[in-house]
């Protein structure tokens, strides 16, 4: 049922897509075809609505039907926004299955987002480094609006179970250490705003409003997250926010590792090596906006 055919298909006949059946698929068919009354800006919502429903479902994605029973948009209009953006790159299908998820084309999209800072390629050698010594996964993760979103990530020796996923992974603000850490670094009336809007979200990844706001406190306190306190049982995290001074860049390089790999001892020296690398990320971003500004005096 929800298998995309073609878009000439769907547009020229609607009786030809299995899940449009009475009054569905009358209604389904009148939305097919954009009216006087659906303009550029109501379609342009839609594709958004739905990256954004399937940014939040991750690498496992959803199926046509519930995307458009989570839009509130019918079957056929679903279809012919998903054909679009398929078409583009943005949305690919799960192999072996009629589910749907975020394409490579958007995840080059956000890396070049984060180059616009110069962010992904001044954090690449800290991830290659980081790996290297310790061989846990290390991950630069931004923030995207309510959203928290993974932009580079470098594989360590061995794989574990991670909120976060791959690239391209994304998470309400809060959710994750790194995203959790993004979350401490902002104004306190903003960090207020962000976990009421995302409140309800939070259950949906095993956690609580009390226990996000616990983690952010943390951060705040000490500048960093490091705990066994984590949504996975038996892992720990570790994030450092990067918050080089009078630039707007939100961001943090975070990591999960079993806890057992690492003793007091180990993890304050994990600790440590993250920070320094943090901390020339930080020096590398404020030469880059300075130079930037000495070719722009006027901005």
């Amino acid at each position: 049922m929800d298998n995309l055919p073609s878009l000439q298909s769907i547009d020229g006949n609607i009786d030809d897509h299995p899940a449009a059946s009475g009054a569905t698929r009358d209604s389904a068919a009148a939305a097919t075809a954009p009216g006087p009354a659906e303009s550029g800006i109501q379609v342009l919502d839609r594709a958004i609505g739905l990256l954004q429903a399937l940014g939040q479902t991750g690498n496992n994605g959803l199926q046509l039907s519930r995307l458009a029973a989570q839009q509130g948009l019918s079957l056929s209009t679903t279809h012919r926004l998903l054909t679009a953006l398929e078409r583009h790159g943005w949305v690919e299908r799960v192999a072996g299955s009629k589910r749907l998820r975020l394409g490579l084309a958007l995840l080059g999209l956000s890396g070049q987002a984060a180059d616009g800072s110069g962010l992904r390629r001044l954090c690449r050698p800290a991830l290659l480094q980081l790996s290297g010594e310790f061989g846990e996964t290390f991950y630069l993760i931004v923030r995207s609006g309510l959203n928290a979103l993974v932009v580079d990530r470098q594989e360590g020796a061995y794989v574990i179970e991670s909120l976060t996923q791959g690239i391209g992974g994304m998470m309400p603000l809060g959710i994750g250490a790194g995203s959790a850490a993004i979350l401490a670094a902002q104004p306190e009336a903003e960090i207020e705003a962000v976990l009421a809007a995302n409140a309800a979200r939070y259950p949906q990844f095993g956690t609580s409003l009390a226990q996000v706001r616990r983690r952010v406190q943390q951060v705040q306190q000490e500048g960093w997250l490091l705990s066994d306190d984590s949504l996975i049982k038996g892992l720990a995290v570790l994030s450092v926010p990067i918050r080089p001074k009078g630039h707007a860049v939100t961001a943090a390089l975070a990591t999960n590792f079993i806890a057992s790999r690492h003793d007091a001892a180990g993890r304050q020296a994990f600790l440590d090596r993250i920070r320094q690398e943090v901390a020339t990320i930080e020096a590398g971003l404020t030469a880059s906006a300075a130079a930037h500004a000495s070719f722009n005096p006027g901005r």
